[in-house]
């Protein structure tokens, strides 16, 4: 009888040290839940920030370019285009933002949320394989432009190769930057929403 009564204590015993250790496990899952959805919410607010910030710059370069290669003489076929390809990259950055503004991880669908920013990571991967040629194009059409006006040997010509040529290389290095940084903090933002997944 004796014996029967300490086996009920220390099965009693047992059941309540579980008890209490799923209670920590449980606590331990929100904290963890609640760090993964603070850390997911500070990455896709530095991505909103990237985005918006090239966005300003797409801006006033949409303003300034068209303008400047206009005074300089340009023809109007060359003005207008590079106008018109500012706008696109301009408003193809938008879209982005709009996007990923829409975004709410705290009350919106985890499926959803990845869904969305793992388009916006392909847009950005993806990116150079439109950007790059179109480069080219116009580079080539600038320099085309450029030696009908200024000719290829005078001072002023060298220095405007030169100027132009330094310009695309730290812009072009820009560019290649702020687009793997925002590669990155989705693939981080998108492995975190895995890892949340797998904890619920």
């Amino acid at each position: 009888m004796e014996d029967n009564r300490i086996i009920s204590q220390e099965l009693e015993e047992m059941r309540s040290q579980i008890s209490i250790l799923k209670n920590k496990l449980e606590k331990q899952a929100i904290v963890n839940t609640e760090h993964i959805k603070r850390s997911v919410k500070g990455k896709m607010s530095e991505i909103n920030r990237t985005i918006t910030a090239t966005i300003f710059m797409g801006l006033f370069a949409a303003i300034y370019c068209p303008w400047f290669f206009y005074t300089q003489g340009c023809s109007n076929a060359f003005t207008i285009g590079t106008g018109i390809m500012l706008a696109v990259c301009l408003l193809l950055t938008v879209i982005e933002r709009i996007k990923l503004g829409r975004l709410d991880f705290s009350q919106g669908n985890i499926v959803e949320t990845a869904r969305t920013l793992n388009k916006i990571k392909t847009h950005y991967q993806e990116w150079y394989k439109i950007a790059i040629p179109m480069i080219i194009i116009w580079l080539a059409w600038l320099v085309y432009e450029m030696s009908g006006i200024l000719g290829w040997e005078s001072p002023i010509a060298i220095g405007f190769y030169c100027g132009a040529g330094i310009g695309v290389i730290i812009g072009a290095i820009a560019g290649a930057r702020i687009n793997r940084k925002i590669i990155g903090k989705a693939t981080e933002i998108l492995n975190q929403i895995e890892e949340l997944q797998k904890g619920e």
